[in-house]
């Protein structure tokens, strides 16, 4: 059995790992709040589900605690970590790997042996505090060229990190998002609605809504649901005034913000998923978005703007940017005769094994081929 401490199970899919890992080996999660947020918004764990499997933390540090008073914090939260460490060894009698996910806990990490250290990118961090780019590389540095293994959600970012530390390019590698069972259709041979395009997620400045209004425009017989939300009532922006214009077209849908277990009605329900992403938004370049797999768990037609995620799934995702094609190619999806149920069944089928089970199965898989490399080389 071994052991594993997340440092930042804050999002819905790192929890997610931790809990599936909890149900074979020892498992401590760890979020991190400062005093400020955690008195204005009380966060609370991504989800109820393996509360039970694991052990689960909620640290409230002072403000400002991995910024400008980081060298204050810094001592207490590595000799924190170092405890942590120690209960896990105890009572897993291994050494615990510890899985890092920002770069900020760098410092915290540093009493943890390189062999057991991880570190998961989840995104390109520098777009978050541009001010504090030069310090955020240097840490993402030190953790690169730590960790036994740096794992990926995106292709893109394993590409940049590789590109920026070829030295240690055999232990970067792409670990995408898995999807939930849930989102994985019944009965994919079934034929959606016909005419129905939905498109999930955050309805802010990610999404092209030029393309969108354009597109919704040429096909006034297609039904297109956009869910997410909520909408501010003043939009300022010109992408807000281009989605407020979407909105109020005939022929759009918008639900708003629906509970997590309706989602994959959505996606079941729709002739369509679609992801029009803004191709020159900085955040869609390196990301993964949960979309993907939600939307080819559902067996319909994935159609999407060439997000660089998207490209890694060529038999399952068509890539259409201008409004022309992007029109031309949701008419034919939606349409009665496109459906083909032993092409949906074999597209559920590639996201059953792409479910969290599966994936930290592949964490799993990962960290015990480092660890015999690392036995060979003493």
């Amino acid at each position: 059995m071994s052991s594993f401490l997340f440092l930042h199970a804050d999002t819905p899919w790192v929890y997610t790992l931790a809990g599936r890992l909890a149900e074979r080996h020892v498992v401590h999660a760890v979020q991190f709040s400062d005093w400020l947020v955690y008195w204005r918004q009380q966060p609370s764990w991504p989800e109820n589900g393996h509360a039970d499997a694991m052990r689960r933390t909620m640290k409230v540090l002072p403000t400002g605690y991995a910024g400008r008073l980081a060298w204050i914090a810094r001592p207490f939260v590595r000799r924190t970590v170092d405890g942590w460490r120690a209960e896990l060894r105890e009572e897993s009698g291994t050494e615990p790997w510890v899985v890092v996910c920002y770069p900020y806990a760098a410092p915290w990490v540093r009493n943890v042996p390189d062999e057991r250290l991880v570190y998961y990118n989840l995104d390109e961090y520098t777009l978050y505090r541009p001010e504090r780019a030069e310090r955020i590389r240097a840490q993402e540095t030190e953790l690169v060229e730590r960790a036994a293994c740096t794992v990926c959600l995106s292709q893109y970012q394993v590409d940049a990190l590789e590109e920026r530390h070829p030295d240690h390019a055999d232990r970067i590698a792409h670990y995408p998002l898995g999807v939930r069972k849930s989102f994985l259709h019944p009965s994919p041979e079934e034929p959606p609605a016909p005419n129905r395009v939905v498109y999930v997620g955050n309805v802010g400045s990610r999404v092209d809504w030029a393309l969108v209004a354009d597109v919704v425009e040429r096909c006034p017989n297609l039904t297109f649901t956009i869910v997410g939300g909520p909408i501010e009532d003043s939009p300022t922006a010109d992408w807000e005034h281009e989605r407020a214009h979407v909105l109020r077209k005939p022929n759009v849908d918008h639900p708003g913000r629906v509970p997590q277990d309706e989602v994959p009605d959505y996606y079941h329900s729709h002739a369509v998923n679609w992801i029009p992403y803004d191709l020159d938004h900085p955040f869609n370049r390196a990301s993964c978005p949960t979309k993907i797999m939600d939307g080819i768990a559902s067996g319909r037609p994935v159609v999407s703007t060439s997000v660089p995620e998207c490209w890694q799934y060529p038999e399952w995702i068509t890539i259409a940017d201008d409004p022309e094609t992007t029109a031309e190619v949701l008419r034919a999806r939606a349409a009665r005769r496109a459906h083909d149920p032993d092409r949906a069944r074999r597209q559920v089928a590639f996201a059953r094994k792409h479910t969290w089970k599966e994936r930290a199965q592949a964490f799993e898989n990962r960290l015990g081929e480092k660890k015999k490399q690392a036995g060979a080389s003493t």
